[in-house]
Protein backbone atom coordinates (compact mmCIF):
# COMPACT_ATOMS: atom_id res chain seq x y z
CA UNK A 1 0.00 0.00 0.00
CA UNK A 2 3.09 2.47 0.75
CA UNK A 3 4.61 1.55 -2.65
CA UNK A 4 1.03 2.49 -4.33
CA UNK A 5 1.18 5.13 -2.64
CA UNK A 6 4.58 6.43 -3.62
CA UNK A 7 4.30 5.91 -6.75
CA UNK A 8 0.71 8.12 -7.04
CA UNK A 9 2.87 10.91 -5.55
CA UNK A 10 5.62 10.39 -7.89
CA UNK A 11 3.48 10.27 -10.55
CA UNK A 12 1.79 13.33 -10.31
CA UNK A 13 4.86 15.00 -8.85
CA UNK A 14 5.24 14.52 -12.49
CA UNK A 15 2.08 15.59 -14.09
CA UNK A 16 2.62 18.95 -11.91
CA UNK A 17 6.37 19.32 -12.72
CA UNK A 18 4.81 19.07 -16.87
CA UNK A 19 2.28 21.37 -16.43
CA UNK A 20 4.58 23.80 -15.03
CA UNK A 21 6.71 24.54 -17.93
CA UNK A 22 7.46 27.95 -18.15
CA UNK A 23 7.51 27.44 -22.36
CA UNK A 24 10.49 27.36 -24.71
CA UNK A 25 13.72 29.46 -25.17
CA UNK A 26 14.85 31.45 -27.66
CA UNK A 27 17.11 30.17 -29.76
CA UNK A 28 19.83 31.37 -32.21
CA UNK A 29 21.11 29.07 -35.13
CA UNK A 30 23.77 26.41 -33.73
CA UNK A 31 26.04 28.29 -36.51
CA UNK A 32 29.11 31.20 -35.92
CA UNK A 33 28.48 33.85 -34.92
CA UNK A 34 30.67 36.73 -35.71
CA UNK A 35 29.21 39.79 -34.45
CA UNK A 36 26.61 41.25 -32.51
CA UNK A 37 25.19 44.50 -32.65
CA UNK A 38 23.66 46.83 -30.10
CA UNK A 39 21.10 49.41 -31.59
CA UNK A 40 18.04 51.55 -30.84
CA UNK A 41 15.11 49.76 -32.77
CA UNK A 42 15.23 50.88 -36.27
CA UNK A 43 11.78 49.68 -37.44
CA UNK A 44 12.43 46.17 -38.16
CA UNK A 45 14.81 46.68 -41.32
CA UNK A 46 18.14 44.69 -40.60
CA UNK A 47 20.63 46.35 -42.30
CA UNK A 48 24.41 45.85 -42.17
CA UNK A 49 25.22 49.11 -43.05
CA UNK A 50 23.86 50.63 -40.22
CA UNK A 51 25.41 52.34 -37.55
CA UNK A 52 24.76 50.45 -34.09
CA UNK A 53 25.89 51.62 -30.48
CA UNK A 54 28.13 48.93 -29.73
CA UNK A 55 29.48 45.87 -31.69
CA UNK A 56 30.87 42.79 -29.98
CA UNK A 57 33.01 40.13 -31.91
CA UNK A 58 34.44 38.40 -28.35
CA UNK A 59 33.99 35.34 -28.07
CA UNK A 60 32.85 35.57 -24.08
CA UNK A 61 30.74 38.56 -24.98
CA UNK A 62 29.13 36.18 -28.33
CA UNK A 63 28.47 33.25 -25.68
CA UNK A 64 27.14 35.48 -23.10
CA UNK A 65 23.95 36.48 -25.27
CA UNK A 66 23.53 33.07 -26.33
CA UNK A 67 22.81 32.39 -22.67
CA UNK A 68 20.81 35.04 -22.13
CA UNK A 69 18.85 33.88 -24.80
CA UNK A 70 18.62 30.40 -23.30
CA UNK A 71 17.39 31.30 -20.05
CA UNK A 72 14.07 33.33 -21.68
CA UNK A 73 11.07 32.04 -21.60
CA UNK A 74 7.85 32.14 -23.74
CA UNK A 75 5.05 34.04 -22.06
CA UNK A 76 2.60 36.20 -23.65
CA UNK A 77 3.19 39.38 -22.75
CA UNK A 78 1.24 42.19 -24.20
CA UNK A 79 3.62 45.35 -25.77
CA UNK A 80 2.21 48.76 -25.56
CA UNK A 81 5.58 50.43 -26.61
CA UNK A 82 8.27 50.73 -28.69
CA UNK A 83 11.31 48.80 -27.51
CA UNK A 84 14.13 50.03 -26.12
CA UNK A 85 16.96 48.05 -28.09
CA UNK A 86 17.40 46.05 -31.11
CA UNK A 87 19.89 43.66 -31.04
CA UNK A 88 21.10 41.98 -34.54
CA UNK A 89 23.29 38.84 -34.47
CA UNK A 90 25.31 38.24 -37.67
CA UNK A 91 26.25 34.36 -38.35
CA UNK A 92 29.57 32.88 -40.25
CA UNK A 93 29.24 31.78 -43.81
CA UNK A 94 26.72 34.62 -45.30
CA UNK A 95 23.54 32.82 -43.17
CA UNK A 96 20.84 35.47 -42.43
CA UNK A 97 21.04 38.25 -39.63
CA UNK A 98 18.70 37.48 -37.21
CA UNK A 99 16.99 40.54 -34.88
CA UNK A 100 15.52 40.76 -31.88
CA UNK A 101 13.65 43.57 -29.78
CA UNK A 102 14.31 44.32 -26.42
CA UNK A 103 11.78 45.81 -23.84
CA UNK A 104 14.79 46.52 -21.05
CA UNK A 105 13.48 45.70 -17.58
CA UNK A 106 14.14 47.80 -14.35
CA UNK A 107 16.95 46.52 -11.86
CA UNK A 108 14.90 43.73 -10.14
CA UNK A 109 12.46 43.20 -12.72
CA UNK A 110 11.97 40.82 -15.80
CA UNK A 111 12.29 41.92 -19.79
CA UNK A 112 10.73 41.22 -22.72
CA UNK A 113 12.38 39.91 -26.09
CA UNK A 114 10.93 39.45 -29.72
CA UNK A 115 11.99 37.84 -32.71
CA UNK A 116 12.34 41.15 -34.83
CA UNK A 117 10.01 42.16 -36.31
CA UNK A 118 7.45 40.02 -34.61
CA UNK A 119 5.33 41.21 -31.11
CA UNK A 120 3.61 38.19 -31.33
CA UNK A 121 6.01 35.83 -29.85
CA UNK A 122 7.02 36.68 -26.50
CA UNK A 123 9.76 35.68 -24.18
CA UNK A 124 10.65 36.88 -20.51
CA UNK A 125 13.94 36.97 -18.82
CA UNK A 126 14.00 36.50 -15.00
CA UNK A 127 15.75 39.31 -12.90
CA UNK A 128 19.40 37.69 -13.13
CA UNK A 129 19.35 37.38 -16.94
CA UNK A 130 18.05 41.48 -16.91
CA UNK A 131 21.12 41.89 -15.38
CA UNK A 132 22.85 40.46 -17.70
CA UNK A 133 21.16 42.10 -20.61
CA UNK A 134 21.47 45.49 -19.45
CA UNK A 135 25.30 45.23 -18.81
CA UNK A 136 24.95 44.20 -22.89
CA UNK A 137 23.38 46.83 -23.75
CA UNK A 138 23.87 49.94 -21.87
CA UNK A 139 27.74 48.56 -21.35
CA UNK A 140 27.75 48.81 -17.45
Amino acid sequence: MKKSAAIITLLIAILLTGCLNRGESMVLLEEPIVQIDVSYPRGGIVNADDESLYSYTDEATIQSFRKIMKNTRERPVEVTTYPDYEIVVTYANGLPMHGVYVWLGEEGEESVLTYLPNFEETYITNANTTKQLRELVERE
